[in-house]
């Protein structure tokens, strides 16, 4: 005999299946579940923790709210549906229940009201079992939920639970909060942000590759490099400016700008003097400086010399 056994249960479909590292059940009573019991489950399922769990229950919701679930730092518990309203039948077209509950999260109790729909079938928490977090940090155009990198100051749907929301990109920004995300809620959080170490280091490293290029030679001095060459007292006309570069200003940032001083540069002019005969002229600055904007994309820093 197989070792595989199968009970059927007359007036029913009862199914036992003995499986490797543990006891399946499923049941079908040939009903759909009732509104009251749907509810229960995309209860349970968010006490799991498991974002396939609660994709199980039909709830329809993006990708990003499912996979920030996962890391989420705390989770409902103590969850019960306490009595459901509206129609609670066969789940059909143009009908809602609404189902009050009662749960913990974040060491208090809370209670809430979702709504369900009849989605191909079947009893549906919609949006309601939901909540929004609008995050604006101090610094910077994006946020980071779960791992997940989002636009800073835009409402993002999540389940409830507890979550850790941070300044990105997190590897140049520093600053974080704790939200909880309730049932229905709307919740707006600010984020005090500061700029770490490996931010400026990646900034200068911009910088400087900038201003190599800004060293190249030309006819005309070259916009956003801080070069400023007096030769309009002593040229009537240039023909070339030759750079030589020896020390690149340092660069300081701040949340929204940046400032790099202390660079040495040393610039030779050729053309036409005020006399109209060739010449050649060389200048030297000790004080080589310039300013400018920044601002974090979702992976980086990008600068904006003035």
């Amino acid at each position: 005999m197989s070792r595989r056994r199968w009970w059927l249960i007359a007036g029913a479909v009862g199914v036992v299946v003995l499986v490797a590292g543990g006891l399946w059940i499923w049941q079908a009573t040939g009903r759909p579940a009732t509104a009251e019991e749907a509810a229960a489950e995309y209860l349970r399922a968010l006490e799991s923790g498991d974002p396939a769990a609660v994709e199980a229950t039909g709830a329809v919701m993006q990708r990003e709210t499912l996979d920030a679930f996962s890391d989420a730092t705390a989770l409902v518990h103590d969850a019960e549906v306490i009595s459901v309203s509206g129609d609670d039948s066969a789940p059909v077209g143009g009908v809602t229940a609404t189902a009050e509950i009662t749960f913990r999260l974040a060491d208090e109790k809370h209670t809430a009201a979702l709504t369900l729909s009849p989605i191909d079938g079947r009893w549906v928490v919609d949006e309601s079992g939901r909540g929004t977090v609008t995050a604006r940090p101090s610094v910077g155009s994006f946020i980071s939920i779960g791992g997940q990198t989002l636009p800073a100051g835009e409402a993002t749907t999540l389940l409830p639970a507890s979550y850790t929301v941070a300044a990105a990109p997190v590897s140049l920004l520093s600053g974080e909060t704790s939200v909880t995300v309730l049932p229905g809620d709307e919740t707006a959080v600010d984020i005090d942000v500061s700029v770490r170490p490996e931010a400026t280091a990646a900034a200068q490293k911009q910088l400087d590759e900038h201003l190599e290029t800004c060293a190249e030679p030309g006819t005309a001095a070259p916009e956003g490099c801080g070069i400023r060459i007096p030769w309009g007292t002593e040229f009537r006309a240039v023909s070339e400016f030759r750079y030589r570069i020896e020390k690149l200003p340092t660069l300081a940032l701040s949340g929204k700008g940046f400032g790099a001083e202390g660079g040495v540069l040393v610039t030779t002019v050729t053309g036409t003097g005020q006399d109209g005969a060739k010449r050649e002229a060389t200048y030297r600055t000790d004080s080589w400086s310039l300013r400018g904007d920044v601002s974090f994309t979702a992976e980086g820093v990008v600068l904006s010399a003035w």
